[in-house]
Protein backbone atom coordinates (compact mmCIF):
# COMPACT_ATOMS: atom_id res chain seq x y z
CA UNK A 1 0.00 0.00 0.00
CA UNK A 2 1.29 3.67 -0.83
CA UNK A 3 -0.50 6.11 1.65
CA UNK A 4 -0.33 8.80 -0.86
CA UNK A 5 -2.12 7.43 -3.43
CA UNK A 6 -4.13 6.49 -1.54
CA UNK A 7 -4.89 10.24 0.12
CA UNK A 8 -4.71 10.89 -3.78
CA UNK A 9 -7.83 8.44 -4.88
CA UNK A 10 -9.75 9.55 -2.14
CA UNK A 11 -9.19 13.40 -2.44
CA UNK A 12 -10.28 12.65 -5.80
CA UNK A 13 -13.28 11.09 -5.16
CA UNK A 14 -14.54 13.75 -2.18
CA UNK A 15 -14.13 16.48 -4.73
CA UNK A 16 -15.82 14.50 -7.73
CA UNK A 17 -13.17 13.52 -10.08
CA UNK A 18 -13.18 10.15 -9.40
CA UNK A 19 -16.82 8.21 -9.83
CA UNK A 20 -15.73 4.58 -8.57
CA UNK A 21 -17.36 2.51 -7.36
CA UNK A 22 -14.50 2.90 -5.26
CA UNK A 23 -13.18 -0.04 -2.78
CA UNK A 24 -12.14 0.31 0.87
CA UNK A 25 -11.22 -3.22 2.14
CA UNK A 26 -9.87 -3.14 5.42
CA UNK A 27 -8.84 -5.73 8.41
CA UNK A 28 -11.77 -6.05 10.76
CA UNK A 29 -10.71 -3.94 14.08
CA UNK A 30 -11.91 -6.30 16.63
CA UNK A 31 -10.01 -5.17 19.08
CA UNK A 32 -13.45 -2.44 19.35
CA UNK A 33 -14.96 -1.88 22.84
CA UNK A 34 -12.18 -3.66 24.53
CA UNK A 35 -12.42 -3.46 28.19
CA UNK A 36 -8.57 -4.12 28.51
CA UNK A 37 -6.91 -1.43 26.90
CA UNK A 38 -3.56 -2.78 26.85
CA UNK A 39 -4.82 -5.61 24.67
CA UNK A 40 -6.75 -2.64 22.55
CA UNK A 41 -3.57 -1.36 21.28
CA UNK A 42 -1.63 -4.57 21.35
CA UNK A 43 -4.35 -5.52 18.95
CA UNK A 44 -4.69 -2.36 16.86
CA UNK A 45 -1.04 -2.10 16.13
CA UNK A 46 -1.61 -5.94 14.47
CA UNK A 47 -4.29 -4.88 12.75
CA UNK A 48 -2.71 -1.82 11.39
CA UNK A 49 -0.03 -3.72 10.21
CA UNK A 50 -2.01 -6.15 8.45
CA UNK A 51 -3.93 -3.33 6.59
CA UNK A 52 -0.32 -1.80 5.92
CA UNK A 53 1.28 -4.79 4.17
CA UNK A 54 -2.12 -6.04 2.66
CA UNK A 55 -2.31 -3.31 -0.86
CA UNK A 56 -5.71 -2.24 -0.60
CA UNK A 57 -6.77 1.16 -0.92
CA UNK A 58 -7.10 1.51 3.15
CA UNK A 59 -4.85 4.19 5.19
CA UNK A 60 -3.01 2.55 8.41
CA UNK A 61 -5.83 3.32 10.81
CA UNK A 62 -6.55 3.30 14.91
CA UNK A 63 -10.30 2.80 15.69
CA UNK A 64 -10.68 4.01 19.19
CA UNK A 65 -14.25 2.82 19.74
CA UNK A 66 -15.36 2.91 23.39
CA UNK A 67 -19.47 2.23 22.06
CA UNK A 68 -22.04 4.70 21.13
CA UNK A 69 -22.05 6.18 24.80
CA UNK A 70 -19.21 8.46 24.19
CA UNK A 71 -20.96 11.67 23.75
CA UNK A 72 -23.82 11.06 26.18
CA UNK A 73 -20.93 9.61 28.86
CA UNK A 74 -19.93 12.98 29.41
CA UNK A 75 -23.05 13.97 31.09
CA UNK A 76 -23.11 11.25 33.29
CA UNK A 77 -25.10 7.79 33.13
CA UNK A 78 -23.27 4.55 34.39
CA UNK A 79 -22.23 2.24 31.34
CA UNK A 80 -23.18 -1.40 30.61
CA UNK A 81 -20.48 -3.58 29.51
CA UNK A 82 -20.55 -5.29 26.22
CA UNK A 83 -21.97 -8.59 25.89
CA UNK A 84 -21.04 -11.53 24.16
CA UNK A 85 -21.38 -10.01 20.38
CA UNK A 86 -23.01 -6.94 21.71
CA UNK A 87 -22.01 -3.52 22.69
CA UNK A 88 -21.56 -1.04 25.05
CA UNK A 89 -24.55 0.67 26.32
CA UNK A 90 -25.69 3.09 28.90
CA UNK A 91 -28.28 4.09 31.27
CA UNK A 92 -30.34 7.17 30.88
CA UNK A 93 -30.32 9.63 33.32
CA UNK A 94 -33.09 11.70 32.51
CA UNK A 95 -36.21 10.81 33.57
CA UNK A 96 -37.88 13.44 33.50
CA UNK A 97 -38.68 17.14 32.40
CA UNK A 98 -36.99 18.31 35.46
CA UNK A 99 -34.39 15.84 35.25
CA UNK A 100 -33.68 17.73 31.81
CA UNK A 101 -33.89 21.19 33.03
CA UNK A 102 -31.10 20.11 35.76
CA UNK A 103 -28.85 18.25 33.43
CA UNK A 104 -25.36 18.46 35.05
CA UNK A 105 -22.32 20.15 33.26
CA UNK A 106 -20.24 17.90 31.13
CA UNK A 107 -17.33 16.11 31.98
CA UNK A 108 -13.80 18.23 31.21
CA UNK A 109 -12.12 17.12 27.90
CA UNK A 110 -9.35 15.38 30.39
CA UNK A 111 -11.90 12.95 31.19
CA UNK A 112 -13.80 12.00 27.97
CA UNK A 113 -13.27 9.60 25.52
CA UNK A 114 -11.56 11.88 23.08
CA UNK A 115 -8.58 12.17 25.69
CA UNK A 116 -8.07 8.90 26.23
CA UNK A 117 -8.04 8.42 22.67
CA UNK A 118 -5.62 10.28 22.30
CA UNK A 119 -3.64 8.98 24.74
CA UNK A 120 -4.35 4.95 23.31
CA UNK A 121 -3.50 6.56 19.27
CA UNK A 122 0.23 7.46 21.13
CA UNK A 123 1.10 4.41 22.32
CA UNK A 124 -0.27 2.58 19.05
CA UNK A 125 2.17 4.58 16.99
CA UNK A 126 5.05 4.00 19.34
CA UNK A 127 4.06 0.41 19.07
CA UNK A 128 4.19 0.33 15.17
CA UNK A 129 7.51 2.82 15.16
CA UNK A 130 5.45 4.97 12.98
CA UNK A 131 4.02 8.99 13.14
CA UNK A 132 2.29 8.13 9.89
CA UNK A 133 -0.47 6.15 11.28
CA UNK A 134 -4.61 7.77 10.95
CA UNK A 135 -7.33 7.64 13.25
CA UNK A 136 -11.12 8.35 13.64
CA UNK A 137 -12.74 9.92 16.15
CA UNK A 138 -14.21 8.51 19.22
CA UNK A 139 -18.34 7.73 18.28
CA UNK A 140 -19.69 10.90 17.08
CA UNK A 141 -23.54 10.41 17.87
CA UNK A 142 -25.23 13.74 16.64
CA UNK A 143 -27.37 15.99 19.12
CA UNK A 144 -30.40 14.48 19.67
CA UNK A 145 -28.82 10.96 19.39
CA UNK A 146 -26.56 11.92 22.25
CA UNK A 147 -29.98 13.50 24.42
CA UNK A 148 -31.70 10.34 23.59
CA UNK A 149 -29.09 8.36 24.68
CA UNK A 150 -29.29 10.45 28.01
CA UNK A 151 -33.03 10.42 28.12
CA UNK A 152 -36.05 8.13 28.74
CA UNK A 153 -37.33 8.25 24.81
CA UNK A 154 -40.64 8.84 25.57
CA UNK A 155 -40.56 11.41 27.49
CA UNK A 156 -37.60 12.82 25.29
CA UNK A 157 -40.30 12.96 22.34
CA UNK A 158 -43.32 14.27 24.34
CA UNK A 159 -41.14 17.32 25.53
CA UNK A 160 -40.53 17.75 22.17
CA UNK A 161 -44.05 19.29 22.04
CA UNK A 162 -44.47 20.36 25.78
CA UNK A 163 -41.16 22.11 26.37
CA UNK A 164 -39.64 22.47 23.01
CA UNK A 165 -37.81 25.40 23.81
CA UNK A 166 -36.05 24.08 26.43
CA UNK A 167 -34.91 20.93 23.95
CA UNK A 168 -33.35 24.34 21.89
CA UNK A 169 -31.37 25.08 24.44
CA UNK A 170 -29.66 21.58 25.14
CA UNK A 171 -29.37 20.83 22.14
CA UNK A 172 -27.79 23.85 21.53
CA UNK A 173 -25.39 23.33 24.42
CA UNK A 174 -24.41 19.52 23.42
CA UNK A 175 -23.65 20.92 20.07
CA UNK A 176 -21.14 23.25 22.05
CA UNK A 177 -19.73 20.61 23.50
CA UNK A 178 -19.15 18.56 20.24
CA UNK A 179 -17.93 21.34 18.38
CA UNK A 180 -15.25 22.20 21.39
CA UNK A 181 -14.34 18.58 22.06
CA UNK A 182 -13.68 17.96 18.39
CA UNK A 183 -11.61 21.13 17.58
CA UNK A 184 -9.88 20.61 20.09
CA UNK A 185 -9.06 16.25 19.70
CA UNK A 186 -8.42 17.27 15.99
CA UNK A 187 -5.69 19.79 16.98
CA UNK A 188 -3.93 17.42 19.21
CA UNK A 189 -3.36 14.41 16.63
CA UNK A 190 -2.96 16.74 13.92
CA UNK A 191 -6.46 17.47 12.09
CA UNK A 192 -5.29 15.79 8.48
CA UNK A 193 -4.72 12.47 10.41
CA UNK A 194 -8.39 12.32 11.67
CA UNK A 195 -10.46 10.38 8.64
CA UNK A 196 -13.94 10.07 9.80
CA UNK A 197 -16.35 8.13 12.61
CA UNK A 198 -15.98 4.81 13.87
CA UNK A 199 -18.98 3.88 11.12
CA UNK A 200 -18.28 3.59 8.57
CA UNK A 201 -14.89 3.70 7.54
CA UNK A 202 -15.06 6.27 5.21
CA UNK A 203 -11.66 7.81 4.65
CA UNK A 204 -11.87 12.13 4.89
CA UNK A 205 -8.80 13.44 3.25
CA UNK A 206 -6.79 16.66 4.75
CA UNK A 207 -9.36 17.47 7.76
CA UNK A 208 -12.23 18.11 5.64
CA UNK A 209 -15.38 17.13 7.19
CA UNK A 210 -16.54 14.59 9.95
CA UNK A 211 -18.66 11.98 10.40
CA UNK A 212 -21.91 11.66 12.72
CA UNK A 213 -24.69 9.62 13.61
CA UNK A 214 -28.08 10.28 13.14
CA UNK A 215 -29.96 7.40 13.86
CA UNK A 216 -32.20 8.83 15.91
CA UNK A 217 -33.22 10.27 12.27
CA UNK A 218 -36.03 7.16 12.06
CA UNK A 219 -37.72 8.48 15.54
CA UNK A 220 -38.74 12.11 14.37
CA UNK A 221 -41.40 13.25 12.18
CA UNK A 222 -40.01 15.27 9.29
CA UNK A 223 -40.81 19.03 10.66
CA UNK A 224 -39.27 17.69 14.26
CA UNK A 225 -35.84 16.76 12.53
CA UNK A 226 -35.99 19.72 10.56
CA UNK A 227 -36.77 22.32 13.32
CA UNK A 228 -34.39 20.23 15.60
CA UNK A 229 -31.41 18.62 14.73
CA UNK A 230 -31.05 20.14 11.18
CA UNK A 231 -29.78 23.90 12.70
CA UNK A 232 -27.37 21.52 14.69
CA UNK A 233 -26.02 19.67 11.87
CA UNK A 234 -25.21 22.72 10.11
CA UNK A 235 -23.18 24.29 12.72
CA UNK A 236 -21.15 21.23 12.81
CA UNK A 237 -20.88 20.73 9.43
CA UNK A 238 -20.07 24.59 8.67
CA UNK A 239 -16.99 24.34 11.42
CA UNK A 240 -15.25 21.28 10.39
CA UNK A 241 -15.83 21.18 6.29
CA UNK A 242 -19.50 19.09 6.13
CA UNK A 243 -20.55 15.78 7.66
CA UNK A 244 -20.82 12.65 6.49
CA UNK A 245 -24.24 11.07 7.45
CA UNK A 246 -24.27 7.83 9.02
CA UNK A 247 -27.85 6.40 10.05
CA UNK A 248 -28.87 2.93 9.54
CA UNK A 249 -32.81 2.68 9.55
CA UNK A 250 -35.60 4.52 7.68
CA UNK A 251 -34.98 8.11 6.54
CA UNK A 252 -36.74 8.38 3.67
CA UNK A 253 -39.07 11.04 5.17
CA UNK A 254 -36.20 13.40 5.53
CA UNK A 255 -34.81 13.70 2.19
CA UNK A 256 -37.00 16.70 1.34
CA UNK A 257 -35.41 18.46 4.48
CA UNK A 258 -31.75 17.10 3.64
CA UNK A 259 -32.21 17.67 0.32
CA UNK A 260 -32.98 21.67 1.63
CA UNK A 261 -29.96 22.11 3.85
CA UNK A 262 -27.80 24.97 3.50
CA UNK A 263 -25.04 23.10 4.59
CA UNK A 264 -22.46 20.45 3.27
CA UNK A 265 -22.77 17.07 3.11
CA UNK A 266 -20.25 14.93 2.09
CA UNK A 267 -21.86 11.62 1.81
CA UNK A 268 -25.01 9.59 3.20
CA UNK A 269 -25.02 5.93 3.95
CA UNK A 270 -27.69 3.66 3.11
CA UNK A 271 -29.19 0.17 3.96
CA UNK A 272 -31.28 -1.55 1.36
CA UNK A 273 -33.92 -2.10 1.84
CA UNK A 274 -34.51 -0.10 4.70
CA UNK A 275 -33.90 3.35 2.44
CA UNK A 276 -32.61 2.79 -0.88
CA UNK A 277 -29.75 4.33 -2.82
CA UNK A 278 -31.62 5.28 -5.60
CA UNK A 279 -34.25 7.35 -3.70
CA UNK A 280 -31.46 9.13 -1.88
CA UNK A 281 -29.50 10.25 -5.11
CA UNK A 282 -33.20 11.17 -6.61
CA UNK A 283 -33.91 13.54 -3.84
CA UNK A 284 -30.42 14.48 -2.86
CA UNK A 285 -28.63 13.97 -6.27
CA UNK A 286 -24.67 13.72 -7.29
CA UNK A 287 -23.05 15.92 -5.28
CA UNK A 288 -22.38 14.04 -2.29
CA UNK A 289 -21.06 10.18 -2.40
CA UNK A 290 -22.71 7.05 -1.45
CA UNK A 291 -21.93 4.45 1.17
CA UNK A 292 -24.06 1.36 0.54
CA UNK A 293 -24.84 -2.00 2.45
CA UNK A 294 -27.28 -4.48 2.68
CA UNK A 295 -29.76 -4.61 6.02
CA UNK A 296 -30.37 -8.23 7.53
CA UNK A 297 -34.06 -7.83 6.11
CA UNK A 298 -32.22 -7.82 2.74
CA UNK A 299 -30.68 -11.03 2.71
CA UNK A 300 -33.16 -12.79 1.35
CA UNK A 301 -33.22 -11.54 -1.91
CA UNK A 302 -29.44 -10.52 -1.83
CA UNK A 303 -27.73 -13.46 0.16
CA UNK A 304 -24.34 -11.33 0.03
CA UNK A 305 -23.35 -7.53 -0.49
CA UNK A 306 -21.67 -8.82 -3.67
CA UNK A 307 -24.90 -9.70 -5.33
CA UNK A 308 -26.53 -6.31 -3.74
CA UNK A 309 -23.69 -4.01 -4.81
CA UNK A 310 -23.73 -5.56 -9.09
CA UNK A 311 -27.56 -4.78 -8.66
CA UNK A 312 -26.78 -1.05 -8.04
CA UNK A 313 -25.78 -0.90 -11.57
CA UNK A 314 -28.89 -1.09 -13.39
CA UNK A 315 -29.82 1.93 -10.79
CA UNK A 316 -26.58 4.33 -10.71
CA UNK A 317 -25.68 6.77 -13.38
CA UNK A 318 -22.16 7.05 -14.30
CA UNK A 319 -22.04 10.15 -12.26
CA UNK A 320 -22.80 8.57 -9.10
CA UNK A 321 -19.93 8.25 -6.43
CA UNK A 322 -20.17 5.03 -4.83
CA UNK A 323 -17.95 3.84 -1.79
CA UNK A 324 -17.56 0.91 -1.07
CA UNK A 325 -16.08 0.30 2.73
CA UNK A 326 -16.06 -3.39 4.19
CA UNK A 327 -13.80 -5.88 6.34
CA UNK A 328 -12.06 -8.74 4.15
CA UNK A 329 -13.15 -10.96 6.95
CA UNK A 330 -16.94 -10.37 5.91
CA UNK A 331 -16.24 -12.20 2.46
CA UNK A 332 -14.73 -15.33 1.43
CA UNK A 333 -11.81 -15.29 -1.37
CA UNK A 334 -14.36 -15.59 -4.25
CA UNK A 335 -16.44 -12.87 -2.88
CA UNK A 336 -14.11 -11.00 -3.05
CA UNK A 337 -12.72 -11.54 -6.03
CA UNK A 338 -16.24 -10.75 -7.47
CA UNK A 339 -16.61 -7.58 -5.45
CA UNK A 340 -13.29 -6.51 -6.99
CA UNK A 341 -14.09 -7.67 -10.44
CA UNK A 342 -17.45 -5.77 -9.80
CA UNK A 343 -15.66 -2.13 -9.24
CA UNK A 344 -13.47 -2.40 -12.11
Amino acid sequence: MNTESTLDLFRNFWAGNETGPILSICTQPEYRQNPDLEQMVELAAACIREDMASGENVLPTFVPDFGTVSMPALWGGQRIPAAKGGGIHIHPIVDSVTDLEHLAPPAPFEESDFYLALSLYRRVCERIGSDDIYLRTPDVQGPMNTLGLLSDQTELLMTLYDAPDLIHQLLMQITDVEIDYLRRYRAAAGKERVIGNIWPWVTLTDGQGIGITQDFMPLLSPDLYEEFELPQLKRIADEFGGVFIHCCGEYSQHLPALARADFKILGIETHYPCTKLWDVQTALGDSLAYVPYIAPTGLAEFPTIVDFLKSLDHHASNRTRILVCIARQWLKPEQLAALKAWAR
